[in-house]
C-alpha cells in the first residue's frame, strides 16, 4: 500500500530533476563570457550601473576612497554571502559570479569591475539572467542587495 502511495512523489522527484536537467542545459550556451557595456534593449532581465550609465535601477553607481584590494574583498564577502553561488572567474579588478535561483536554479551572470579612477574605485555591476524574457525583479533585487553590502562596508587605503 505504501508503495502506491510513493509512486506519485517518486514521478514528481524525477520530473523535478528532469526539469532541472533541462534548465541547465538550455542555460549552458547562454553563458556569458564578460562584461558587457550596457544591457540589451528593452531588456526585463538585465541591471546594470556604472559612473556614467545605469539601467533598471534608481539607486546610484559606487565609487569608493580605497584600494582597489579593498574593494575586492567586499565584493568576494558579499559573494560569500549568496546562496547557490560560484565565481567562475576573477582577477585583482574583476569577478565574474554566476547566481543561481533556489528552488529551480535558473543560472544569472554577474560581472563586476572596479577601475581606479582619479583615486577613487569606480564599480561596474551587471546582472543578467540567462534564460526568460524577464527577471521576476531578481537582477534589481541582487544589486540593491550588493549595493547595501557595499556601502555598509569598511575599506583601507585609496587607489593609485
Amino acid at each position: 500500500m505504501w508503495q502506491e502511495a510513493a509512486k506519485p512523489v517518486g514521478y514528481g522527484i524525477a520530473g523535478y530533476l528532469a526539469l532541472l536537467l533541462l534548465i541547465q542545459g538550455l542555460a549552458w550556451p547562454m553563458a556569458m563570457e564578460e562584461m558587457s557595456d550596457y544591457c540589451p534593449e528593452n531588456s526585463a532581465n538585465c541591471v546594470y550601473s556604472s559612473q556614467t550609465k545605469s539601467y533598471r535601477t534608481e539607486l546610484p553607481s559606487l565609487r569608493f576612497n580605497a584600494s582597489i584590494d579593498s574593494v575586492m574583498n567586499a565584493v568576494i564577502q558579499w559573494e560569500e554571502s549568496l546562496w547557490f553561488s560560484s565565481i567562475q572567474s576573477s582577477d585583482q579588478s574583476f569577478i565574474h559570479i554566476v547566481h543561481r535561483t533556489p528552488l529551480m536554479q535558473f543560472p544569472d551572470d554577474v560581472f563586476i569591475t572596479l577601475t581606479c579612477t582619479n583615486g577613487m574605485v569606480e564599480v561596474s555591476f551587471q546582472s543578467q539572467s540567462r534564460l526568460g524574457a524577464g527577471d521576476l525583479n531578481k537582477n534589481p533585487e541582487r544589486f540593491a542587495d550588493f549595493h547595501e553590502h557595499m556601502q555598509d562596508s569598511s575599506f583601507q587605503d585609496s587607489c593609485i
